[in-house]
């Protein structure tokens, strides 16, 4: 039986290297052919380069940004022409993390997710009670975004107007905007001052 299984690997050696030895033989005898492109009747194949994809002005844009911290979406319809957005290539808006599809001819999708709470939170204001004073963050109490400012502690007097005393102590005193804030600190300025 061994003599056998030595017969029939001396015959595999053999057609392999009578292959590897036609193969090699094969390709020397013609070298300059080997790395001449493709002929396809008298005419050389080009490479196809890849198609770079740009936004054209005469697109229809959607582009949708998602604030998962808030939980909303921001979404506006344009046209490119003229937009920051005519001539960019879909590489780069997917190397700024927009995921893009193009939805026809003459429609594309940009989606992306952003930090952070959505514009219109992050313009309000809350104004809470803190261990060491008062804080300021973006957003409002159901979405509080980050820190903008801390205040030294102060005796909540009885001067403090009732409704803002009870928000306080309820988890914070909510404003639509910075203007809003300003001007209530500048009022508690001069009740806690005055």
């Amino acid at each position: 039986m061994r003599r056998f299984w030595f017969a029939v690997s001396l015959f595999l050696v053999f057609v392999f290297t009578a292959s590897a030895s036609y193969i090699y033989f094969v390709l020397m005898d013609s070298p300059q052919k080997v790395d001449e492109p493709y002929m396809a009747l008298g005419t050389p194949v080009t490479t196809l380069e890849a198609e770079v994809k740009t936004v054209l002005p005469d697109m229809r844009l959607t582009v949708r940004e998602v604030y998962p911290e808030c939980g909303h979406t921001v979404e506006q319809q344009l046209s490119a022409a003229g937009s920051e957005w005519q001539g960019r290539s879909f590489d780069e808006l997917a190397l700024e993390g927009w995921a893009v599809a193009q939805t026809g001819a003459q429609s594309l999708e940009l989606q992306k997710e952003e930090p952070g709470l959505c514009p219109d939170e992050a313009a309000q204001r809350l104004l809470c009670q803190t261990e060491r004073g008062l804080a300021v963050y973006e957003g409002n109490l159901q979405h509080t975004g980050q820190l903008l400012l801390e205040m030294p502690a102060v005796a909540l007097s009885a001067e403090l107007p009732a409704d803002f005393v009870a928000s306080l102590e309820n988890g914070g005193y909510q404003l639509a905007s910075q203007e809003e804030l300003d001007e209530l600190l500048e009022s508690l300025d001069e009740l806690i001052g005055g």
